[in-house]
């Protein structure tokens, strides 16, 4: 894929330029032409903004197409390399500093979209219906734009998204007739897949407000454990989807959903049991238990004994 780069492309050299104090601003229009809401371009066809502080009115996604850099953004920096994919949200200040010291020139493919460039029958597609409640479709059609500054997506084993990405890339330079459509249907491509390998993946580096969403997601849970949780419900709390929150949230607590409520319910049981005279079976509605023979069944899991038993030995 890099040889059908031309010659200047790969004679770029990445190197960071003077940058001014407050970053540059670009709006829709100085991208979009002719009512698109969408572009793409390599890097090296707009090199004076590589190394230099910027924002934008619209949605990124960066392809690294070849050499690695040092991503800025949000007050943190990370590496990105060949492969690796970065969504940066509208509003965040951010900038690419290439790394001098790899073999390989830094060139990125930089597609830009504003949220209005998919329709609303394109959304509620059956397949796209699952991102609804992701994070990464909440940084591509934002509602709370400030608490997603951006995503990266560690690009190991995918190649097929540089491919996407020069479909893309010649589409919009050809501009034959329906190319606005294909576009549209191969950036749709892109999000499912990236949807597919962040639900497969552990290579991803989230920004800490998203570790700090399982945080307050664990104590919505320690102040409603009582209740009956629907685990949809607390992941659009922390803007993911079930499944993936599930998986954070396990990597982040260190147990599941369930196990992580079950364990409230039985320390208040155990609690209650140790320091009052309340009949089990009070105790057991109280901590949000309806069924006697489940909770004795979880009880004695968790504490090894049963709620007799362990009151007995208090």
């Amino acid at each position: 894929m890099i040889n059908q780069l031309n010659n200047n492309a790969i004679s770029h050299t990445g190197h960071c330029a003077q940058q001014d104090t407050e970053p540059h601003f670009f709006e829709n229009s100085a991208f979009f032409k002719n009512g698109e809401n969408v572009y793409i371009q390599l890097s090296t066809e707009f090199p004076e903004f590589v190394g230099i502080e910027h924002k934008h009115q619209f949605v990124e996604i960066v392809y690294i197409l070849s050499g690695s850099a040092v991503h800025t953004v949000g007050g943190r920096e990370y590496h990105v390399k060949c492969g690796d994919i970065t969504i940066i949200n509208s509003g965040v200040t951010h900038k690419f500093t290439s790394d001098i010291n790899s073999d390989e020139n830094f060139v990125t493919y930089d597609l830009m979209f504003s949220p209005d460039f998919f329709g609303a029958g394109d959304i509620e597609m059956g397949e796209f219906e699952a991102l609804k409640n992701n994070f990464l479709f909440h940084s591509l059609f934002p509602m709370d734009a400030g608490s997603q500054p951006d995503m990266h997506i560690s690009g190991g084993g995918y190649s097929d998204y540089g491919e996407i990405f020069t479909r893309i890339y010649h589409e919009y330079n050809r501009k034959e007739r329906g190319f606005i459509q294909i576009i549209r249907a191969y950036i749709i491509e892109l999000i499912i897949k990236l949807f597919r390998n962040i639900e497969q993946t552990e290579e991803i580096v989230l920004p800490p407000d998203k570790l700090d969403s399982i945080t307050s997601a664990a104590k919505y849970i320690e102040g409603n454990y009582t209740s009956k949780l629907s685990i949809d419900d607390i992941a659009s709390r922390a803007f993911l989807s079930p499944d993936y929150f599930r998986k954070l949230f396990k990597k982040v607590t260190g147990s599941s959903v369930t196990s992580f409520q079950q364990k409230l319910r039985i320390d208040e049981a155990c609690r209650l049991l140790s320091t009052t005279d309340v009949p089990i079976k009070d105790i057991c509605v109280s901590i949000g238990y309806n069924d006697m023979a489940a909770f004795y069944q979880i009880f004695k899991k968790i504490t090894g004994k049963t709620p007799n038993e362990y009151r007995k030995n208090q």
